[in-house]
Order: C-alpha cells, then sequence, then structure tokens
C-alpha cells in the first residue's frame, strides 16, 4: 500500500520551508522512524522521519525546492503490501493527515572563541586538519552528494565543516550556466537566497512598512564596562563575556526598570510582558537570526556569557530550535565589531524595540570644567511608536546608560 509522506507543522511561526537534501532516494528501503530527509526553514534545519517502513517509491519533490507548505506530498513509500499500478496523488481521496513535527536535530557544538573586542576584525578559522571535522548536516549532504569532505576547508569553530561550506563546493562542482544576454551586458549575476535571508527580507521589508518607527540614541562611556569584561575574562579563562553580553545585561535590567518598555504590539493593543526575554542578532552563513536569552534580567554576566556562546555557536550550524528563538520581548544588535559608528536597526515586530550599537572608540568628552578622552559607545533605539512613545524611550535609554557607565549596578 502507497504510505503518504507529507511535510509536516515544523513550528507555528513557520509557514514555508526548502527542501535542503534526500538522505535516501528513489528505491532504497527505509525503517519507520528513520530520518529520510532534511528541510531548511528560515531559522534552522528539521529531519523529517519515514512514516512507514518499506521502499521508497516515488519521490515528488526535488531537493533545492523552496516555498514548500505544510502538508505538501513528498515522496511516497511502498510498505509492502498488495496495491494495484501507481497511484498518482490526486487519485488519492480526502486531505492526508498532516504528521506531528519533528524534534529539530540537536548537534553538539564547541564553545566558540572569544568575541574579538569592539573594533576589532574576527579571526579567520584555521583549515581543517586531518580527519575532517563537520556537523552531522554536512557529513549527510556530503555523503548524498558524493563529496570528499577531506578537501573542503571548514569556516566554522576551529575549522568545522558546516552546511554552507558543502553547498559552496557543489554549487563550484556545477558547471556555470549561461548568463541571459540581459545579464550578461549589464555584467551581474543573481543568486538564489536561502530560506532564512527571504523570510527576514519580507518581513522586514513589512516592518519597515507597517510599523511607525522613531529612534532615539546616547552616546554611553564604556571604558568601566572593558574593564569589568578584562576582570572577568582573567578570572574565568574561557568563559569569553564580550562587551555584547555585559549590553544585554544593561538592557535586561533596564526593561526591568522600565516596565512599559518590555512590551509588543497585539492586535490593537499593547501587551506588557512579565519576563524580560532579549534577543540578540548573530549573522550566519545563512543569514540573520536573533536567538533568545530568557529572563535575562535574572541571570548574572556569568550564565548569560555561557548562554550567547552556545546559542550563537548552534546558530551559526544552523541547529536552534524553534525554542530557542522564538519569541523575545526586545532585541539588541552589536555591529561594533565591524567598525560601523551607528546602527538604525529595523524593529523586530511585534516588539516594541530594538537597540543598536555601534563601535567603542576614543572620543574626547567634557568631564566637568575639563575635556577627557574617554571610550564610547552610540546605543541607538528603533522603537515602535504604537507601543512606547518618546518620553518613555529616554527613560529606558537613561537607565541603559546608567547600567553600562556604572558596571557595578549589573550585580543588582
Amino acid at each position: 500500500m502507497p504510505v503518504e509522506l507529507r511535510l509536516p507543522q515544523l513550528a507555528d511561526t513557520v509557514t514555508s520551508a526548502k527542501l535542503a537534501v534526500w538522505l535516501k532516494q528513489e528505491g532504497e528501503a527505509v525503517v519507520a522512524g528513520e530520518p529520510i530527509v532534511e528541510v531548511e526553514t528560515d531559522k534552522t534545519n528539521i529531519e523529517v522521519e519515514a512514516p512507514a517502513s518499506g521502499v521508497i517509491r516515488k519521490i515528488h519533490v526535488p531537493a533545492g525546492t523552496d516555498g514548500l507548505e505544510t502538508g505538501t506530498l513528498l515522496a511516497v513509500i511502498d510498505d509492502g503490501g498488495e496495491t494495484d499500478a501507481e497511484v498518482e496523488p490526486a487519485d488519492w481521496p480526502g486531505p492526508a493527515p498532516v504528521p506531528p513535527a519533528p524534534a529539530a536535530e540537536h548537534e553538539a557544538a564547541p564553545a566558540p572563541a572569544p568575541e574579538p573586542a569592539a573594533g576589532e576584525p574576527e579571526p579567520e578559522a584555521p583549515a581543517a586538519g586531518g580527519a575532517a571535522a563537520a556537523t552531522p548536516l554536512a557529513r549527510r549532504m556530503a555523503a548524498a552528494a558524493g563529496l570528499d569532505l577531506g578537501r573542503l576547508r571548514g569556516t566554522g569553530q576551529d575549522g568545522r565543516i558546516g552546511k554552507a561550506d558543502v553547498e559552496r563546493a557543489l554549487a563550484a562542482q556545477r558547471p556555470a550556466a549561461a548568463d541571459p544576454p540581459a545579464a550578461a551586458l549589464a555584467g551581474f549575476r543573481e543568486e538564489p537566497l536561502s530560506t532564512m535571508r527571504r523570510v527576514t527580507a519580507e518581513r522586514m521589508q513589512t516592518a519597515k512598512q507597517t510599523v511607525p518607527h522613531f529612534y532615539l540614541g546616547v552616546d554611553c562611556a564604556v571604558d568601566a564596562a572593558l574593564q569589568l569584561r578584562a576582570r572577568v575574562n582573567r578570572r574565568h579563562p574561557g568563559l569569553g563575556l564580550t562587551l555584547t553580553g555585559v549590553i544585554v545585561r544593561a538592557a535586561a535590567l533596564a526593561l526591568r526598570q522600565v516596565p512599559a518598555a518590555n512590551s509588543s504590539w497585539a492586535d490593537g493593543r499593547v501587551r506588557l510582558h512579565d519576563a524580560v526575554d532579549v534577543a540578540v542578532a548573530v549573522e550566519t552563513p545563512q543569514g540573520l537570526i536573533a536567538p533568545v536569552v530568557r529572563q535575562a534580567d535574572r541571570k548574572g554576566l556569568r550564565a548569560i556569557a555561557e548562554e550567547l556562546a552556545a546559542l550563537r555557536a548552534r546558530a551559526r550550524e544552523g541547529a536552534l530550535t524553534p525554542e530557542e528563538y522564538a519569541g523575545g520581548t526586545f532585541t539588541v544588535s552589536n555591529l561594533g565589531m565591524h567598525g560601523v559608528d551607528s546602527l538604525y536597526a529595523i524593529v523586530n515586530a511585534p516588539q516594541s524595540g530594538i537597540l543598536g550599537v555601534g563601535a567603542a572608540r576614543p572620543r574626547p568628552v567634557a568631564a566637568g570644567d575639563t575635556v577627557a578622552v574617554a571610550t564610547v559607545a552610540a546605543c541607538t533605539l528603533s522603537a515602535d511608536h504604537r507601543v512606547m512613545d518618546g518620553a518613555t524611550g529616554a527613560e529606558l535609554l537613561a537607565a541603559l546608560r546608567a547600567f553600562i557607565e556604572e558596571p557595578g549596578l549589573l550585580a543588582l
């Protein structure tokens, strides 16, 4: 009897997905519960398991297909029972039940190297040597394509090979398609978006068009915060506390002090949140994602540093679960390590605001009747004017600056 394999409901916030790679091919035997296909959402990669044991009779969706909706027929498995001739999907009456969502893959990732100080370039990952270190997803993709991992250079932590590295190698092996005349004359090439980048683009466009943004900025002296970071890292080698971690803690305490800012827009109403859940923007090879530090106002600097390191590593390997990136009441985006002076970010709707952080640079500042030099970072609040007004935003930034400039308060 034919058994349908359909795309399950992956998460409440996922509306479409991309079929990344088939782990089994037509004619191969499968066992019920065995992962047979990998799908890519805007945030992570998830394995879909075989609903029954048997042989894959037909694959209906090739690898690389994007925009798949829940319930899409992916393949048909022959479970060995008696059946008539091949039955096309249209001949099977009634909608098939959608299988429950599979658990997202949890890949063990090494702790990332400490984030470079503001203004310093990130270190380049060393090339992999000996046996190739690779994520489980990268190994499966390479095996399915007959690709030798030993010939690849990984861009992950300690040269670890990830999904993006395998995709680049496969793209390099494909013969270059002839550009259409218009593209050839114009001198450009087009690259398809990853699912993450496509969904991010759609959400950012919607947010910019529908959320009435306003912006407020303050300059924060971060000398004391940098000294605190250095002391903590000396006392706890390997912890890797970053300036971002200090700012996340400061933002969380500021949000607790100004609860009206810890809010979101909900169908014509303002929703005030009890928990302070701070999302942190992380750039990955697939695009931007913001994993969430839950109840950040109740966690010390060490706990925040450890959690950020783990979330950042899992984000860059595409291994975050929906629980790790969904929700969040406020977002912090720090581009200081790239040398930008300031950042006017787009609100991550339905959150009330996002804090953009620029590079920490020495600047002359007034100190009473004299001028001194201090290390200053520009902190810019982008806020939804439906949720908070200018006075609330100013109050939030004043609290944030106090916590950053007097980091001893972060222990409160």
